[in-house]
């Protein structure tokens, strides 16, 4: 298991979901797999971590 609760996934190979071409991106959504098995109140922080690595890349893509 990673540190934000989901089992470990190759980005990309998310399962149900298609790569989106962006490791990052991938990287962030892996993150999420496995979640439902975990508690409600550990769902806030991995949201919230998503959240801010999918705006970094959006800052990063903008320039």
């Amino acid at each position: 298991m990673s540190e934000t609760g989901g089992t470990d996934v190759t980005p990309g190979q998310v399962p149900g979901l298609s790569s989106t071409s962006d490791a990052a991106v991938d990287e962030a959504l892996s993150t999420l797999v496995g979640l439902e098995d975990q508690p409600l109140r550990a769902h806030v922080a991995v949201f919230d971590a998503v959240h801010g690595a999918l705006q970094d890349r959006l800052a990063d893509a903008e320039g």
